[in-house]
């Protein structure tokens, strides 16, 4: 394998604005970002920059993430439409702006995510945006070309090499909808959903290491894009982490959660115009292929699945332009006086329950 793909700093295209959101290793105590994973021992970190003002509401700061992201390139706009919730708002932030995009739309043969790319097009003729389809054997991809991909990301996902292929395709400064905020809740290491009681505990950011795959591959092809549009500014991040639902979530309001996963919908749907739908990864028809391939991929890149995990206070006092001010201790009283020392997380270590709810994404 090799392990030096990915460019040095002073190579590195813009995946951010300004650079904030920075992601790597800590190797003997040090962080090296943008870097590669070189040895088991290597700790999977991640770092945000700090807001220059005080955040607007989560949809202003989607709008004005698209604003940025314009401003940025003179290249034509690009957003990879999966169908599924998140690249829609990462749409509409474009179209509600006022700013031209089109919307990048994969079909599986055998119509595998026909579910995911119908509802696509229907949402695209509903906006006015032009779209085209880039059409790929999903399972001869996963048999050849995928593994190539995985070898320069270290991706043990098989679900996110097929993005990769189609920003390949794609002429423009493509953008996903991903870096969405997932949000857990601490568990006891005994615990059980189904019978114990909802108990008060802390919440964390978690940022996953395979998820990062996609942001290795721009660095690895040495090309500016979006690979986080939830993450592009630090200002959109800590917008969607004081939204009003959000303060419920993470402050143990909303009984019998334990993760944003269930309830990042209500979020959205506070600031966009977006229906409900089904939810479908687009890879149910294939998923006996899939267990096979990621089975290979952990097997050549065993390491490749932490979790970094910055508790919401710490977050909030990162991302914050004025921490010594902002927010007001009633924020996250509940919080004070507690340990917040522990950063890092492999997925394999964690107790099963907990394990199972930050697996359920991707």
């Amino acid at each position: 394998m090799n392990r030096h793909l990915i460019k040095q700093p002073a190579q590195f295209p813009r995946l951010s604005a300004r650079h904030h959101f920075e992601f790597g290793y800590t190797r003997a105590g040090i962080f090296e970002p943008f870097t590669s994973r070189k040895s088991e021992d290597d700790l999977w970190t991640v770092q945000y920059g700090r807001c220059e003002r005080m955040p607007l509401s989560f949809r202003s700061e989607c709008l004005e993430t698209a604003r940025v992201i314009r401003a940025s390139t003179d290249e034509p706009i690009v957003v990879l439409f999966s169908g599924g919730v998140d690249s829609e708002v990462v749409l509409r932030s474009f179209t509600e702006a006022g700013i031209e995009v089109r919307a990048a739309i994969m079909r599986f043969t055998d119509d595998a995510n026909v579910h995911d790319h119908a509802w696509a097009v229907t949402t695209c003729q509903s906006l006015g945006v032009q779209y085209d389809f880039y059409d790929l054997d999903l399972l001869d991809f996963w048999k050849n070309a995928a593994f190539d991909y995985a070898e320069i990301t270290q991706s043990v996902s098989p679900q996110l090499l097929p993005a990769m292929w189609l920003i390949d395709q794609i002429k423009g400064f493509c953008i996903l909808g991903s870096g969405e905020h997932f949000i857990s809740k601490k568990l006891p290491e005994k615990y059980s959903i189904d019978s114990d009681p909802y108990l008060r505990s802390h919440w964390s950011l978690i940022e996953k290491e395979k998820i990062a795959a996609w942001y290795r591959f721009y660095l690895a092809r040495g090309r500016s894009g979006c690979p986080g549009f939830f993450q592009y500014t630090p200002e959109i991040m800590l917008s969607w982490i004081l939204d009003p639902l959000a303060i419920e979530l993470w402050n143990d309001r909303i009984p019998r959660k334990f993760s944003s996963s269930t309830s990042k919908f209500r979020i959205y749907r506070q600031h966009f115009d977006i229906k409900e739908r089904p939810k479908y990864s687009g890879f149910e028809r294939v998923i006996a292929q899939d267990i096979v391939i990621r089975d290979e991929l952990y097997r050549r890149f065993p390491s490749s699945d932490w979790a970094h995990s910055t508790p919401i206070p710490r977050l909030i006092r990162d991302l914050s332009p004025v921490p010594e001010r902002f927010p007001s201790p009633n924020i996250f009283s509940f919080f004070e006086n507690r340990d917040w020392n522990i950063r890092f997380t492999n997925l394999s270590e964690l107790p099963e329950v907990e394990r199972i709810l930050l697996q359920r994404v991707i």
